[in-house]
């Protein structure tokens, strides 16, 4: 019995020396001087620069329409109206320009004929052929002016293309019955995007046309320019809008929603270490430095401008420290680590 108790007594004081956790598996990379920018990021819309409600210009019936995702030129024919009774019209309205040509000649040879008569005519006589004459030539350039009023509705028979683009939205179908200003269909450039995101007023003075910025979109990111600012706030949502050039990307299209980060200030030089690296705990925020190659200490750090993947630091840590950046979340001080890998960042 009393045998048994002291191996009792060993064997406890073995357990916790040989039960002791292995060395934490950790990935470092070095703390380093860079210049960051503070910067904002926000959500953006990509949007056709040229963008129109395609409208009838006069009233009528719809024979064409082109279909949604035709592709089209500058000037090219989207609809088409029916011209019958305008062609009618333009018939009778120059009939009426030709009876008025006969009126006209009839009123002068009139005129001439009593000039020729002397004084055989009456002033009276004259006056009322000279009359004649002048109503005969009004009335003349009034056909006119229908007849050209009815060519230049003929002409705006074929809604054409304002830009090159491409039909998204078909809106009144042949056949029907139209209003002029009535709108038949929607055009869009997607050749030519930008990207429309509204900013706190807060920022209005630090964002300015030429700022360049990251537009990210499906993993990818590119560089994109500030093109203008619209510096009237909305007083509801205090915001206002910029626009941005948007960047090459091959999966950017109209309605795309992206992020966009914009700069706030110029860039300054600090020493910075990736975000993966600070570690936020109820005593504030720290990074992990590795000492000796062995041992995880602890080093309080006060946090500043984050630019993309890093952010400044500020602290007892030293530009090439080795800093831990992945494994740091459930380290301590004096915590003993084996360094499986460097991450180049």
């Amino acid at each position: 019995m009393r045998r048994s108790f002291v191996s009792f007594l060993l064997l406890a004081c073995v357990l916790p020396a040989s039960a002791q956790p292995p060395p934490a598996a950790v990935e470092v990379t070095a703390a380093e001087l860079r210049r960051l920018a503070p910067t904002v990021t926000a959500t953006g819309q990509v949007q056709s620069r040229s963008g129109a409600a395609i409208a009838a210009a006069v009233a009528g019936r719809l024979q064409w329409v082109a279909e949604p995702g035709t592709r089209v030129d500058k000037n090219a024919v989207l609809a088409r109206m029916d011209v019958d009774e305008l062609r009618l019209q333009r018939l009778e309205q120059a009939a009426r320009v030709t009876r008025g040509q006969v009126s006209l000649k009839q009123a002068e040879r009139e005129l001439e004929r009593l000039r020729a008569s002397g004084n055989a005519v009456s002033r009276y006589q004259l006056d009322q052929a000279e009359n004649a004459r002048d109503l005969a030539s009004a009335d003349l350039d009034i056909a006119r002016a229908a007849l050209r009023q009815t060519d230049e509705r003929l002409s705006r028979t074929e809604v054409r293309a304002p830009f090159a683009g491409v039909v998204s939205e078909r809106l009144r179908r042949e056949g029907e019955e139209i209003n002029r200003g009535e709108v038949i269909a929607r055009l869009h450039d997607t050749e030519h995007l930008e990207i429309r995101l509204f900013l706190p007023l807060r920022h209005v003075r630090a964002i300015q046309p030429g700022s360049r910025v990251v537009v990210r979109a499906d993993g990818r990111e590119r560089s994109g320019q500030v093109r203008a600012i619209v510096p009237v706030g909305d007083a509801r949502s205090q915001s206002f809008e910029t626009l941005i050039d948007a960047p090459e990307l091959p999966t950017l299209a109209v309605g795309h929603t992206v992020r966009v980060e914009l700069p706030l200030d110029a860039a300054r030089q600090a020493l910075a270490v990736p975000r993966d690296a600070v570690v936020i705990r109820a005593e504030g925020a720290a990074v992990y430095r590795i000492k000796d190659g062995k041992l995880a200490e602890r080093i309080p750090v006060k946090t500043g401008v984050a630019d993309g993947e890093w952010i400044a630091v500020e602290g007892a840590l030293s530009e090439a420290d080795p800093v831990v950046v992945r494994g740091a979340e459930t380290l301590h001080h004096g915590d003993p680590v084996t360094v499986i890998g460097v991450r180049k960042v």
